[in-house]
């Protein structure tokens, strides 16, 4: 049963926001997936780096170390702890000058610290020349092996990933990590929304295609589609043509709007009949169309009741211009595929009993009926000329 609905509004400015928010987060997500590769690979090349000159920096710190207690001892020679010296003086030199070594720098006060055992390494190279002479080896032991200590404590703190600079590298990790599923999770939420829109959108125009602007039911495009449909799969129905009587009349004394007036007035009560299995549709003017399905065997289900509703619809008074006027309506009625077997039959043979009713004096409901072979013959009979008239010409 056709019921009348409402023209959806599609919010034109729900998809300007979301042609505009959506791009705006795939740009955001893309941005924020390339903060993250770039931390992931800082954090990476950081630690790469670092361990592996923080790894020579202790390896040559402590061999200096064991040297010089070796030659505290008189195991090796004074030239042999000296070149252990300068190697482990080049070490911290190519932390601190080093061009090449970037990534360094990404640690807090890292180059400030190494830059400053190196001065305190340089400072002491005095007394490592001295030591042949001087013999005053425990002031430098001590504090070589206590600057070493101290070292090796700064670099466990400060590589550490829980806590120091690399913590705050990989809070930021996972920060961005947070913020791209949520972007990822909005990005979904629009393109859903967008997709929703667009849907409603497209449903509204096929509703404006396939109903009528005036009164909302459905309209010739429709009733086309339809009726192409039922045929199609050889689907039963009764098809009513409605002509309202005296329709140029009103619009002529009263107006175009009462006219308008009295159409919805039409179209309401169509589509609110108690009868089930039928569609309403205006065909254009004042010309409405119902469709009544029938059974496989092609008995209509209730068959009296749709035009029992039709003849109410007409028989009660309408509305318009501010007042109430009595209605009428010629209606024509044709079956498939019973009587007919095209759609253009079918509504040639509704137009057809429709103007016999108009013939008859209107408001009236007529089906379609075959003239029979006797009045045929009669009729072909009266339309030719006589013999009599063939001589006379």
């Amino acid at each position: 049963m056709f019921r009348c609905e409402h023209i959806p509004r599609s919010g034109n400015w729900i998809k300007r926001a979301l042609y505009l928010l959506t791009p705006a987060l795939i740009l955001s997500t893309l941005i924020a997936v390339h903060h993250l590769k770039d931390n992931a690979n800082v954090v990476s090349m950081s630690q790469n780096e670092a361990i592996w000159f923080i790894l020579q920096l202790t390896k040559e710190y402590s061999e200096f170390i064991y040297q010089l207690q070796n030659y505290q001892f008189g195991n090796t020679s004074h030239a042999d702890m000296m070149v252990q010296y300068e190697i482990l003086w080049s070490r911290f030199n190519t932390i601190t000058h080093n061009d090449l070594v970037v990534h360094l720098s990404q640690f807090n006060g890292l180059i400030p610290e190494f830059t400053a055992r190196f001065e305190q390494i340089q400072a002491i190279e005095a007394q490592l020349l001295n030591l042949p002479v001087s013999g005053n080896f425990e002031p430098v032991v001590h504090y070589i092996r206590a600057d070493f200590e101290s070292l090796v404590a700064f670099l466990n703190e400060k590589f550490r990933l829980t806590s120091g600079d690399m913590s705050h590298r990989i809070q930021a990790i996972t920060q961005i990590e947070q913020l791209i599923q949520f972007l990822l999770f909005s990005t979904f939420l629009m393109g859903s929304l967008m997709a929703y829109v667009l849907l409603r959108e497209s449903r509204t125009h096929h509703f404006l295609a396939m109903n009528d602007s005036l009164t909302g039911i459905h309209n010739r495009l429709w009733l086309n589609h339809k009726l192409r449909e039922l045929t199609e799969f050889n689907q039963p129905f009764t098809f009513y043509l409605i002509d309202l009587d005296g329709f140029k009349t009103i619009n002529d004394t009263l107006g175009h709007h009462a006219g308008d007036e009295l159409l919805k007035v039409v179209a309401t009560r169509l589509s609110r009949l108690s009868c089930q299995h039928y569609f309403a549709a205006r065909m254009g003017g004042d010309e409405f169309a119902v469709i009544e399905l029938c059974g496989p065997t092609g008995a209509c289900h209730h068959a009296t009741c749709i035009p029992e509703q039709l003849a109410a619809v007409f028989r009660r008074p309408a509305r318009y211009a501010g007042e109430k006027h009595d209605i009428s309506a010629s209606i024509g009625v044709s079956q498939f595929p019973g009587g007919a077997h095209s759609i253009s039959e079918v509504l040639r043979q509704a137009d057809f009993a429709m103007y016999e009713v108009k013939q008859s004096g209107k408001d009236g409901l007529r089906f379609f009926q075959p003239a029979s072979p006797e009045t045929a013959k009669i009729t072909k009979d009266e339309n030719s000329p006589s013999p009599t008239s063939d001589l006379a010409h």
